[in-house]
């Protein structure tokens, strides 16, 4: 049964809230709208278009997120607490209702990054800390352990530890046939593919050719197209990313959020 958390009002950075239904999604004209995360439980609407922050929320009912994504299939804005909590979010009022608790915790050294992000093809969430690799069916919260990440054989960076911070699909529309998986890495500040997400097998795509950053957040926006263009937030800056080569190709300040730094963000692109 799911719980519902009664919510309380609250303040945007306008006098009419801005997080409705109608922006929550792309908008008519081309707009494209984010939701990032940031601090304990602060969530922010991004003007993708203008790397504007447009309001700013607590979910409430919660102490902490440890991320937010897009559920492409049902186009629910999904977190997961510090307490393995499964939480829809309503993007208007911040209210979480709980879906489901996993039942079995991951691993989290001290502050270290959680990755949370969508398959959209098995409909299943990703939850990944350090090496720890887990999937995650969110209606009944069980966890299946897969492969811890490791870099490949072949590739350039086997037998070094991998540093991953942030991921996300391609496809992330509707429920697609197939996906793949591509991660930001810390310590050499690159694009990677997760190849076998299951298995947890790594290979370096590219450099992202920026400056290195406390946090990240990283997510890949599908349009109805099926278009994927993967969004990167590093250093106070929106970034393009190829997914080619892993290079940043646009990069533009973000404006209206003082300073706040995003460690994840999820695009409404879900119809």
């Amino acid at each position: 049964m799911k719980t519902t958390v009664i919510h309380q009002t609250f303040a945007t950075l306008t006098t009419v809230s801005l997080l409705t239904a109608g922006v929550v999604h792309a908008e008519a004209n081309g707009g494209l709208t984010a939701i990032g995360l940031s601090g304990d439980k602060t969530l922010h609407q991004i003007d993708a278009t203008t790397a504007t922050v447009k309001a700013s929320m607590e979910a409430q009912g919660v102490t902490k997120l440890l991320g937010i994504d897009l559920r492409p299939a049902t186009g629910q804005l999904i977190g997961v607490t510090d307490t393995f909590e499964i939480v829809e979010i309503d993007a208007t009022t911040g209210a979480t209702t709980v879906i489901s608790t996993m039942d079995t915790p991951l691993p989290i050294e001290g502050d270290a990054p959680v990755i949370v992000d969508f398959n959209p093809a098995a409909n299943k969430l990703r939850f990944m800390s350090g090496t720890t690799n887990h999937r995650v069916d969110i209606e009944s919260g069980a966890v299946t352990v897969d492969g811890s990440l490791a870099f490949g054989e072949q590739d350039m960076h086997a037998g070094e530890a991998p540093a991953i911070v942030a991921a996300a699909y391609t496809n992330s529309f509707g429920k697609p046939e197939k996906t793949a998986m591509f991660d930001i890495d810390s310590t050499i500040v690159a694009l990677i593919q997760q190849t076998s997400p299951n298995d947890g097998t790594l290979a370096a795509i590219g450099k992202l050719g920026i400056d290195g950053s406390d946090t990240y957040a990283f997510d890949i926006a599908t349009d109805a197209q099926g278009t994927n263009t993967a969004w990167l937030v590093a250093g106070g800056k929106m970034h393009n990313v190829s997914l080619e080569d892993g290079s940043v190709q646009q990069s533009w300040e973000i404006t209206g959020a003082d300073g706040v730094a995003l460690r994840d963000i999820t695009f409404m692109t879900a119809q």
